[in-house]
């Protein structure tokens, strides 16, 4: 096991502008993925993820905490090292007035729907030998993500969803919002990698553990973005 461990995330959901899902994609994937999110101190992994109309199809249609299921098509997952998040709040509130000056920089055609840092709390793993932290960079296929209004339920679901189709899953804790259309109640999240693909993991793992877990308020699978491509922006 690694000695590394994950303190906090930065959980972005966002919905692009209609008719901009290609120019933001480009925007975020070569600038702000980076200058505002990545390049920070204690950032240690991170990755893009984005739901396609098949993957919106399947989310529960009452889960709506973060507002119309038809929205939040991007999501972006940032890892900071334990006790690294304060370091991380100063350098990215400094960074952002800079970006915010120069021409080009930013990108107004998007929604934040919610933004938030999130604790760990706990993770799940089909193989002792294999962390969360180390895990990160395996270039998993997909995501799944639930919220839960409750820790102990997340707690629960962590494992409940682990499995071939889902062999390492995340317990997150909201900490602090940062920036939210949606202003959903203090939640905790679970993320289940997928090696494969999400909905096939969904469909094996995530349907039947959910049907335990009436209080569901947003769950949905996501493909990873291949970076330096389009791939999936025409199918949101």
């Amino acid at each position: 096991m690694t000695d590394v461990e994950i303190g906090t995330a930065i959980v972005a959901y966002i919905e692009p502008h209609a008719g901009q899902a290609l120019e933001f994609n480009r925007w975020y994937e070569r600038d702000h993925f980076y200058a505002a999110t990545t390049a920070g101190p204690g950032a240690f992994s991170g990755a893009r993820w984005v739901a396609t109309r098949a993957c919106k199809a399947v989310r529960p249609p009452g889960a709506t905490w973060f507002g119309d299921a038809a929205r939040g098509s991007f999501l972006t997952t940032v890892w900071l090292l334990d006790g690294k998040q304060a370091e991380w709040d100063a350098w990215v509130a400094k960074e952002m007035e800079e970006l915010r000056a120069q021409p080009g920089r930013m990108f107004p055609g998007r929604d934040h729907v919610h933004t938030a840092v999130y604790r760990y709390f706990g993770e799940g793993s089909t193989d002792d030998e294999l962390s969360a932290a180390v895990a990160l960079d395996r270039g998993y296929a997909g995501v799944v993500a639930i919220a839960l209004p409750d820790d102990e339920d997340a707690k629960e679901l962590v494992g409940e969803i682990l499995g071939p189709d889902i062999p390492v899953s995340v317990g997150l804790a909201q900490e602090r919002v940062i920036l939210s259309q949606a202003e959903p109640p203090p939640h905790a999240i679970v993320l289940g990698f997928t090696p494969g693909d999400p909905l096939d993991a969904w469909r094996s793992r995530v349907e039947p553990a959910l049907a335990r877990f009436p209080s569901v308020g947003f769950a949905s699978p996501f493909l990873r973005t291949i970076p330096g491509t389009d791939a999936y922006v025409d199918d949101i």
